[in-house]
């Protein structure tokens, strides 16, 4: 019994120090700002006629870096992207889902922390009976820590934003509608024009 005793105990702490860890901690906190221009509700007898307002939305990310070591860090590569759908009439996805997104480098001194936050990414559209309706929405967003090359750590808000991440677009290069991205290189490079 001590034999298994001492085993698990060693095994314990020699398993923890086999697991790569990252030497930076990350935070990442959504900075988002959402705008309803009002609807307009008229009624005449007993017909309601529902306007459709506008809506708006942005959102950054500000990302917090903090060196846990007493030893500087360089070739600290963080990835960014936010993710959003074209919506139909219904509120429905529609198109696929794009992530606009940038990188930053960084190095850091010891025990060194810095703030990061990226490019805002709109969205927009036309609201019908109190909901979404024809435009875009953002969906979520991810975040990833790269040293040397090697990838640390990372974070996907929702788990499928990662599917397109690697392809993301320039924050102002939004045509304000996502193409439908599926998975090989090559598809969905294409883009047709939707009226």
């Amino acid at each position: 019994m001590k034999r298994l005793l001492t085993l698990l105990v060693v095994g314990g702490l020699v398993m923890p120090a086999c697991a790569q860890f990252s030497p930076v901690q990350v935070t990442v906190q959504r900075v988002s700002k959402k705008k309803n221009a009002g609807e307009k509700v008229t009624s005449s007898g007993n017909t309601i006629t529902i306007y459709a307002g506008d809506y708006s939305e942005r959102l950054a990310l500000r990302i917090t870096l903090r060196n846990t070591r007493p030893q500087p860090i360089e070739g600290i590569v963080v990835k960014w992207g936010v993710a959003k759908s074209r919506l139909d009439m219904q509120g429905s996805i529609r198109g696929g889902e794009a992530v606009y997104g940038g990188e930053q480098a960084f190095s850091l001194g010891p025990l060194e922390t810095k703030v990061f936050e990226s490019d805002a990414v709109e969205a927009g559209g036309k609201s019908f009976n109190s909901g979404e309706g024809r435009g875009t929405k953002i969906r979520g967003h991810g975040v990833q820590l790269s040293i040397g090359g090697k990838v640390m750590w990372e974070e996907f808000v929702p788990a499928t934003v990662k599917r397109n991440f690697d392809n993301r677009r320039p924050p102002d290069a939004d045509s304000g509608e996502p193409e439908q991205q599926r998975g090989g290189k090559d598809e969905g490079k294409g883009k047709k024009k939707r009226e």
